[in-house]
């Protein structure tokens, strides 16, 4: 009988013998001799970019349970895809590995593409940003915008440590990220570092991006730069948020509505990233460590800028972003007052051209 079907039809055979079954498939299995459109559904990437990726990896056969490295990668792409159950990727008669062999090579893989690809294809560089300057101001009439920047929930079950820190303002455990996109939708900055009580401007506060903005500002090296962010950031002279208790009409009011259009650019980028990588996808609760999932967001949000890269189109049917929960409601300062200027000069050239 065919391996294969010897896999899936036999319940009877021995633990020994389904070891020999999946060690035939693993020999037989080339996830490339697949049809393309059947290649791209299964692991999101092209064929080119699969052996792009896998050879960026470049990883090792695992000698203790001889899975080859092509298979390392189709069953750690497949589990980011679909989501599901360990069990089942295993059992995808092109992977052939049991449960407890689909954990540690997804471990291991996940790991050395946080470490080699992470840093390679998820770059904040607020300096080289001219083409996305261009966007906005031709598309929206608004200068200076080097991206757009929002939190977004990846859910968790109940993690056995530190529960109260992962239990968000909508009820359940998740893990808050921040994301920054440019004008592509490409991702260039992710921050899963916090958990879901965690607000989006505390995030904001404590990240690297801020930082960097901050200290340009300060050493006036990137004057005129700023991202766009919802009501839940503070207004900064590098962070440009909406006007607060506008009324009907106002000039106020038609600015919140160009910079909300703006911003649909990181609704639709994170959109993207959670239905491509269906294991950071609404309304899941993943089994696993908060860790390892912040590794799967790092992991995807790379993955997600190499699928721009390859030009390899993905239309989310139904994409939103997170309501805001509450509005930063940080202390007015010599900052804050800054942006306000920033924010109102901004308004004047719009209605200018308008």
């Amino acid at each position: 009988m065919d391996p294969t079907l010897l896999f899936y039809l036999s319940s009877s055979d021995s633990e020994g013998d389904e070891k020999v079954i999946r060690r035939q498939l693993r020999d037989r299995s080339n996830p490339l001799t697949l049809p393309n459109t059947a290649f791209l559904k299964r692991f999101r990437l092209t064929k080119e970019a699969f052996t792009y990726v896998l050879e960026k990896l470049n990883l090792r056969q695992s000698d203790a349970k001889t899975v080859p490295p092509i298979l390392q990668l189709a069953g750690t792409l497949s589990l980011l895809a679909s989501g599901g159950y360990q069990h089942n990727i295993g059992s995808d008669y092109l992977v052939g590995m049991c449960q407890s062999t689909v954990s540690k090579v997804v471990s291991r893989v996940v790991l050395e593409m946080e470490r080699k690809m992470c840093p390679e294809f998820i770059r904040f560089a607020p300096h080289d940003s001219f083409s996305c300057k261009d966007w906005f101001v031709e598309k929206y009439k608004i200068p200076g915008v080097i991206g757009c920047v929002d939190g977004t929930h990846i859910g968790l079950q109940k993690p056995t440590a530190d529960e109260h820190m992962y239990f968000n303002r909508k009820g359940y455990h998740s893990i808050n990220a921040m994301i920054i996109c440019d004008h592509t939708c490409k991702i260039l900055a992710i921050n899963c570092q916090y958990g879901g009580a965690a607000h989006d401007s505390f995030i904001w506060k404590h990240s690297d991006q801020r930082r960097a903005l901050e200290e340009g500002f300060q050493q006036n090296r990137q004057g005129n730069s700023w991202l766009l962010g919802d009501s839940g950031y503070p207004l900064e002279p590098w962070c440009i948020t909406p006007y607060r208790n506008t009324s009907d009409g106002s000039s106020e009011q038609m600015f919140n509505d160009i910079h909300s259009k703006a911003r649909c650019i990181i609704e639709r980028t994170i959109g993207i990233l959670k239905g491509r990588w269906r294991i950071l996808g609404y309304g899941k609760r993943g089994r696993y460590h908060p860790i390892k999932v912040a590794r799967f967001a790092n992991v995807s949000a790379a993955l997600h800028n190499i699928c721009i890269k390859f030009k390899i189109p993905y239309d989310p049917p139904n994409y939103y972003s997170d309501p805001i929960s509450e509005i930063d409601t940080g202390e007015t300062n010599q900052l804050t007052a800054i942006g306000q200027t920033i924010r109102d000069q901004i308004k004047h050239s719009i209605l200018r051209v308008t």
